[in-house]
């Protein structure tokens, strides 16, 4: 055994698959970030809860440059958005179509909920609830919630976030 497989047997990473496949290696399937192509993914992607695929570097490439805001959040929906915001977002893809209010894409396809957008931003409002209005939601899927969030801070500098 090399020093370097030892050292990497130490950290606890593995490099590479055993050639026996196993229950672990199933893949799933998910839509580019950028084209909405279907791509494959591990099913360690799955679990690690990563939110942005690309299929190919230059649709990554293509994503960065339209979306110019540095802060993508991969991790999901930060804080609260009231009591009644699961049961108004529910409403609102559900009247939405479950799809993509923007370029169209379905829940099916995506393979998740879409997002679900306040147009006017929930921190401008002093009640959760007039925030949450159906009126101010919008579904939108990943790549065009990224891209409406980035146009709105571009357009209105009077409500970035501090």
């Amino acid at each position: 055994m090399s020093s370097r497989r030892a050292s990497s047997e130490q950290l606890g990473l593995l490099f590479g698959k055993p050639n026996s496949a196993s229950a672990d290696d199933t893949e799933n399937k998910a839509l580019c970030s950028f084209c909405h192509n279907e791509i494959s993914l591990p099913s360690w992607i799955d679990s690690a809860k990563i939110a942005l695929h690309f299929c190919s570097p230059r649709c990554r490439q293509a994503w960065a440059e339209e979306t110019p805001s540095l802060e993508v959040r991969l991790d999901g929906r930060p804080g609260r958005r009231g009591a009644n915001w699961e049961l108004q977002a529910g409403l609102a893809r559900e009247r939405d179509q479950f799809r993509c209010q923007e370029c169209g894409v379905t829940e099916e396809t995506l393979g998740r909920q879409l997002d679900v957008h306040h147009q006017i931003p929930f921190s401008s409002f002093r009640s959760s609830v007039d925030a949450n209005q159906l009126e101010n939601l919008v579904s939108v899927c990943p790549a065009c919630h990224a891209k409406i969030e980035a146009q709105l801070r571009r357009d209105l500098p009077l409500f970035r976030q501090p």
